[in-house]
């Protein structure tokens, strides 16, 4: 004798509620109505996600329309397209979702999704994923795993998902292809919201913020060989003509060409432009700690037998202060 749904629910001892389309299952978001290869790779994964939960796979595009082939998203995997009017706000996607119980919603990670996906799981006890570079399911607790890109995707960090609905954005250029269901078959239904739209924001022009010592692309770095004033206006000058800042080591300082925000070294600023030019600088240990991190150190200073020497990338045994003004009408 076969059992129906009534005799499971009373071997149970509870209710059972039947898994639908409508509830549950795993949703894929198109907040602002695009679907491009990226949101079908992304409904590729969540079918895949879905097979493993048992469920359904929904398409909600919202926007004035979708931007792209919709109906492509059925072969793709989509079980089911919903289609809603307006650009939702998460606080509008989390009253949508509550009646729908869903088991994960996943995003593009654009810069709308990113924006939307944390609210929405705080809206909704969810957990999330901000970046996810692949999707799984624990076989034995059936939870959504989340790969997490780090390093620059050198390596991969694992994320389970505890709370119920999983947010995650993910970067869809890391996913694979789609696998093509041609003979799949779905519908195509309006939820019958229509939300708003995005308030639209003037255009900020931000001022630039001037150099400083740890962002400029070059530094050049006064030491006593310059002698005088005269010399610290050329290296002055050629910092200029790099789009540098100038600094100084301890020698410098005491010389009174730089203030102590501007000196280089173990107790000054650590530094690391892509050019640090040394001009009639020793060299010593406090000050090549300081500068460790440069990529390239050219030195110029009239001692051959200075301590920066066998430290320095490129070496100039001249008068530093000529140097740096020659330097500049070559630049010119």
């Amino acid at each position: 004798m076969g059992m129906d749904l009534s005799d499971l629910q009373a071997l149970m001892g509870g209710s059972f509620d039947e898994v639908t389309s409508e509830s549950g299952g795993v949703w894929v978001v198109s907040p602002d109505g695009r679907v491009d290869d990226g949101l079908l790779r992304l409904v590729g994964k969540a079918r895949v996600v879905a097979d493993a939960l048992g469920g359904y796979v929904t398409l909600l595009v919202a926007g004035e329309g979708a931007h792209g082939d919709a109906g492509g998203a059925i072969p793709a995997g989509a079980d089911k397209i919903v289609t809603a009017s307006g650009v939702p706000a998460a606080a509008d996607l989390a009253d949508f979702f509550r009646e729908r119980s869903p088991q994960a919603v996943l995003l593009p990670r654009t810069p709308l999704g990113r924006a939307i996906a944390p609210a929405l799981a705080q809206l909704l006890d969810g957990s999330l994923c901000d970046r996810a570079a692949d999707l799984a399911v624990d076989p034995i607790y059936q939870r959504l795993i989340a790969h997490q890109p780090i390093l620059d995707d050198a390596a991969r960090m694992t994320l389970s998902l505890l709370n119920s609905p999983a947010i995650v954005a993910v970067d869809t250029d890391l996913l694979p292809s789609a696998f093509q269901e041609p003979w799949r078959q779905g519908e195509t239904t309006s939820a019958e919201v229509a939300w708003g739209q995005p308030p639209a924001y003037e255009p900020v022009k931000l001022a630039q913020p001037g150099l400083t010592l740890h962002s400029a692309p070059v530094v050049v770095v006064a030491g006593w060989g310059l002698a005088d004033e005269v010399g610290v206006a050329a290296a002055r000058e050629l910092a200029h003509a790099l789009g540098g800042f100038l600094a100084g080591d301890e020698s410098a300082l005491d010389a009174g060409w730089v203030t102590e925000d501007e000196v280089v070294g173990l107790t000054g600023a650590t530094i690391a432009p892509s050019l640090c030019i040394a001009l009639g600088v020793d060299g010593d240990t406090n000050f090549m700690m300081g500068t460790v991190d440069a990529l390239c150190v050219v030195s110029a200073q009239a001692d051959a037998q200075a301590p920066i020497v066998p430290f320095a990338d490129y070496n100039i045994i001249a008068d530093p202060a000529q140097f740096a003004r020659e330097l500049v009408a070559a630049l010119h």
